[in-house]
């Protein structure tokens, strides 16, 4: 009975070592697997924040871009604009001409007795009306000025578009 015990005293400090490093190892690999889950949450939370940021910064991109193409759009109709008044106060434009230059297509259609055939989405198919109607009021938009009026014009215009990019300039 004492050599069981003996032997049981023997085997009882490595058993206690043993199963001590068992208990802190486990411990420890579990605060390591803890800890890595932690530093992989904070790289999703930084890899969304840098897509925010990303899409943030292309939808203030696309609003800029949007906004410049306005502003250039605005400029050409009143240089478009401008060149009609000139036109108009030279007396260069037939009556025809200024009746057509408010005028809608479907104003347009109905002086001229054109039927307005339409798609099921309502959109016209009159095609060919359509653009008979545009290159008649594109016409009308071409009359010739002095050279002094267009120089004005063709600056105004210029000094616009400058004022459109440097108010909206893109990267």
């Amino acid at each position: 009975m004492d050599k069981i015990i003996d032997k049981i005293n023997k085997l009882s400090l490595p058993a206690a070592i043993l199963i001590a490093s068992l208990i802190i190892g486990g411990f420890y690999y579990a605060s390591e697997l803890n800890k890595q889950k932690y530093i992989e949450k904070q790289q999703e939370i930084k890899i969304q924040k840098e897509e925010t940021k990303t899409d943030q910064a292309k939808q203030e991109q696309d609003k800029t871009k949007q906004a410049l193409d306005t502003c250039l759009a605005t400029t050409e109709s009143n240089s478009r604009d401008y060149w009609y008044s000139e036109c108009k106060s030279e007396s260069r434009l037939t009556d025809r001409c200024i009746s057509l230059h408010n005028m809608t297509f479907e104003e347009y259609a109905k002086q001229n007795n054109i039927l307005n055939l339409q798609n099921p989405q309502g959109k016209s198919l009159n095609l060919k009306a359509i653009g008979d109607f545009n290159k008649e009021k594109y016409e009308c938009g071409n009359c010739s000025l002095p050279f002094d009026n267009g120089d004005r014009i063709a600056k105004s215009r210029q000094d616009n578009k400058a004022e459109c990019f440097k108010k909206y300039p893109q990267k």
